[in-house]
């Protein structure tokens, strides 16, 4: 009868014959979708008392329609359990878990003070969790008796971990990004190369010609023109020296070839360039799921296509010169002429005590990339913090100055070894820069086998875990209520022989960890504090540094404590 037929709305209703056609062929209680001149029919199935109403084909569909209108709903309320009867930290979303709100502080230079203030509310150890199955939950701790069990006490339960070899697939079989027997044995060979009378004598000749013929004129130059003009010169980037300055170094002293990044010209070397970008693209795989970066490097897209090309270009550099030395070593083997004293001559001629069927050319580019790593970034960090934090501290700067002039007098030459010894509060002041900005901000480990941390915290194998060490400096549990304070003072105590002398204080690396502790403690700690030192004594006794008004310094979020906007200052020479 015509008032038992459904009126269809316009989009759905094929014809009458269509349906006509369909109780005739289908019997109304098996109901199914048919195609009816290439568009689909929807059957209706007979109410009891004769009217017909629109039927799913399938339990199983309208099942699937709830879900699909009630998931949302039934997210919030997991949601508000989790987050409920305590006071939430990082909010736990559903799926995303807590990956917006890092993704967020990452996104306004604001991913230090965030982990900071997180160790600060958890009481210093906190899990984070990332989107669902994504593999990237983690623990983060600063507890100090933590930090002592994962780098000292337990220290085979944590290696690196296959996951962050992934990330800091750049550094290839590297110092910094191996475990095991073969990390063992280029710690030992980079031990001893480093500790050679001659490799101490190539290192001050270096950073003594750098500072003389490059770093000093220019300074000078910036401060002339200070006086010269009425109008002011525009401001130097302090921390871009610095980087050019330790980038000549270290090429110097690990192949023996000197770049001249650092002149009065500011040349632009685009694998130096390269390095910087390098850096920045690991920290953003530390933020994102292993399976997001991995799909942009394998189809060529967003950061990943950044870090391709800078790969390529830094490798290009590398694998060029290591010909090159190559090529040298080889002459001079045959000319029976002195050889240089870098580490890839000293490698190449077997001093190293490496077996030459490893040193293959990827061999060599993996131990030459780690030592840039090593010898660049993070001095050139820590100066730069160095002379932002003299700068914003007088009296800091007031008590250095009083030093220096008590060690080397009015002579402004390159220090002695014996002199820079002396110099105890500016050493003071570089642990101090160091505890405040480390050059290396973060540590990463995965545990092997289950395990319970001093702390109480249950951690199962394979977890990934992360080391503050830029938080574990501003915790007050560690440092006291001053621990915002830039305070040498803290680092200088009186000698137990002599009261008069100042001596400076040991403080537990799992305290103090911008050098790391345990057994891979940082092999060139001692040389990193006479390269400062020399650099800031050689620099602060004929310069004075002001930093621009209004000029932003905040961290980059970087793998490196470096300054985002770097550091621009006015340069004026001293009396």
């Amino acid at each position: 009868p015509k008032e038992n037929v459904v009126s269809f709305p316009n989009h759905l209703l094929i014809n009458s014959v269509s349906i006509n056609t369909y109780r005739q062929t289908k019997p109304p209680n098996k109901p199914s979708f048919y195609i009816y001149n290439n568009k689909t029919s929807i059957p209706s199935c007979p109410f009891p008392n004769g009217r017909e109403k629109i039927c799913f084909p399938h339990k199983e569909m309208a099942t699937l329609l709830l879900l699909v209108l009630f998931l949302p709903f039934l997210c919030l309320g997991w949601f508000a359990i989790q987050n409920n009867n305590k006071a939430v930290i990082i909010p736990n979303w559903p799926v995303v878990g807590m990956l917006p709100s890092l993704l967020w502080n990452v996104s306004h230079d604001l991913f230090h003070e965030f982990i900071t203030r997180v160790m600060k509310q958890s009481g210093g150890t906190f899990r984070f969790r990332g989107p669902w199955f994504a593999g990237v939950d983690f623990l983060i701790t600063v507890d100090p008796m933590n930090v002592h069990h994962i780098l000292s006490k337990n220290f085979n339960n944590y290696p690196k971990g296959p996951n962050l070899k992934a990330i800091l697939d750049p550094l290839g079989d590297g110092i910094f990004n191996i475990d095991g027997e073969s990390w063992k044995s280029q710690r030992e060979t980079i031990h001893s190369l480093i500790n050679t009378t001659k490799f101490h004598h190539l290192m001050l000749k270096t950073l003594h010609d750098k500072l003389q013929n490059g770093l000093i004129p220019i300074l000078h130059n910036s401060s002339s023109k200070l006086h010269n003009n009425n109008a002011l010169p525009p401001p130097l980037d302090l921390q871009e020296l610095m980087k050019r300055l330790t980038f000549d170094t270290i090429c110097s002293l690990v192949m023996g070839f000197d770049p001249k990044y650092l002149s009065i010209e500011l040349p632009s070397l685009p694998y130096a360039d390269a390095f910087d970008v390098i850096e920045q693209v690991i920290l953003y795989r530390h933020c994102v799921p292993t399976t997001v970066w991995k799909f942009q490097r394998w189809v060529g897209i967003g950061d990943e296509r950044k870090m391709r090309e800078a790969q390529e270009c830094f490798d290009g550099f590398l694998e060029e010169r290591i010909r090159v030395k190559k090529k040298d070593s080889f002459e001079k083997k045959e000319m029976e002429t002195v050889v240089d004293d870098d580490f890839l001559t000293m490698i190449l001629s077997g001093e190293a005590g490496i077996d030459q069927g490893k040193l293959t050319d990827g061999f060599l580019r993996d131990v030459m990339f780690n030592l840039l790593v090593a010898g660049r970034d993070t001095i050139a960090a820590a100066l730069s913090w160095f002379f932002w934090l003299v700068a914003k501290n007088p009296n800091v700067e007031e008590k250095i100055l009083k030093e220096l002039d008590q060690v080397m007098g009015k002579e402004t030459s390159f220090p002695t070894t014996d002199e820079l010894n002396k110099m105890v509060y500016l050493h003071g002041a570089m642990c101090e820069t160091l505890r405040l900005y480390p050059s290396v901000p973060y540590e990463h480990k995965q545990s092997i086998e289950p395990d319970v941390l001093p702390s109480g915290h249950a951690i199962d194998g394979n977890t990934r875990i992360l080391l503050s060490i830029f938080s574990m400096g501003r915790m007050e549990e560690i440092w006291g209520s001053d621990w915002m304070d830039f305070k040498p003072e803290r680092w200088i105590s009186v000698g137990s022989t002599d009261e008069k002398k100042m001596v400076v204080s040991h403080v537990p690396a799992y305290k103090f960890a911008a050098f790391m502790a345990g057994p891979r403690t940082c092999l060139g700690r001692k040389i990193a504090f006479v390269q400062m030192k020399a650099v800031a004594s050689c620099v602060l006794c004929r310069f004075k540094f002001e930093v621009v008004d209004d000029h932003p310094v905040v961290p980059d979020a970087s793998i490196l404590m470096f300054m985002k906007y770097g550091l621009k200052v006015r340069v004026s020479n001293r009396a």
